[in-house]
């Protein structure tokens, strides 16, 4: 049976290691396995960026930007030739989830806060939009396609972090960002059978935030975490009985996370055997466009 149509799920932060430790048969598919990330060295994953790329098949500085925040020129033409240093300075790595909310712990991170809050108030900073994306899409290539709740491409993600920090200080608070999580599972699973029942397409990507955020909240309690990879494996599951053998589903994370903390690998896995080896995240583009436009079998 010939491949003529492509279901992506974009999960965030599903990862590779603890789909594989709990045994989740639904999201190890035919092919699994960890995937490459379009980061530079000793660089953190970022949702803003990585996701463009991936819709891309571009590396940041060819998708347009390469901070998770796009400078007004002419200042982002400095913050692209002196990233390295930048990107050290403003955004430093987290060793352990506390670190977003005690000061003491984490100074730079604070510094790095005040400065993009400074700039912000100058209009000199922002969160990129759509226009930033200055590379073709595969929704652009791919037609008719279905893209919901895209980061930068279909919608600005909103403060999450603001959300995320108040839930690990608050514990009173955490029930509530785990009903607002649920919610946002049971509302996008609905989306993807509605619009697969309503519409025709050709590619369809549905994108989840939850789990990112379920991970750094409540990164000391594998129990809570795994509930929620189970109700993933289990909507997965749902999906396998429903597809046709000529759809071809990819399950793609944009980076993993251990306790708390985001890895620096991806994890995909798809129901038909491609034949991949540790691929990288920005290739998937170009495999896609190539399977759909000849029908591999």
């Amino acid at each position: 049976m010939k491949i003529s149509k492509t279901l992506i799920i974009g999960i965030d932060a599903l990862e590779y290691d603890l789909v594989k430790e709990w045994d989740l048969k639904n999201l190890m598919q035919e092919e699994y396995g960890r995937t490459q990330l379009p980061i530079y060295p000793g660089e953190e994953p970022n949702t803003r960026i990585v996701w463009p790329c991936f819709i891309t098949g571009k590396m940041p500085h060819e998708m347009g930007y390469v901070t998770q925040k796009v400078f007004k020129p002419p200042l982002q033409f400095f913050i692209n030739l002196f990233f390295p240093k930048i990107k050290f300075i403003l955004s430093p790595r987290r060793d352990n989830p506390k670190d977003m909310i005690e000061k003491n712990a984490n100074k730079r991170f604070r510094l790095a806060m005040e400065i993009y809050a400074l700039l912000s108030r100058w209009h000199l900073v922002r969160k990129p939009v759509r226009d930033d994306i200055k590379a073709a899409t595969i929704f652009e290539t791919i037609s008719p396609s279905i893209h919901l709740h895209i980061p930068v491409y279909d919608e600005n993600l909103p403060d999450y972090s603001s959300k995320v920090i108040e839930a690990i200080e608050n514990k009173a608070y955490r029930s509530i960002f785990e009903m607002k999580c649920m919610h946002e599972f049971k509302q996008r699973t609905r989306e993807v059978f509605d619009w697969w029942n309503k519409n025709e397409w050709k590619l369809f990507m549905q994108y989840f935030w939850l789990l990112d955020g379920i991970q750094h909240v409540f990164y000391n309690n594998p129990k809570k975490i795994a509930k929620f990879y189970i109700m993933f494996d289990e909507f997965i599951g749902k999906l396998r009985e429903k597809i046709d053998d000529d759809t071809l589903l990819l399950i793609v994370s944009d980076h993993g996370q251990h306790k708390g903390i985001h890895t620096t690998h991806g994890f995909y896995s798809v129901n038909k055997p491609l034949g991949l080896r540790n691929p990288k995240l920005i290739d998937f583009r170009w495999t896609i466009e190539e399977i759909l436009k000849n029908e591999r079998k």
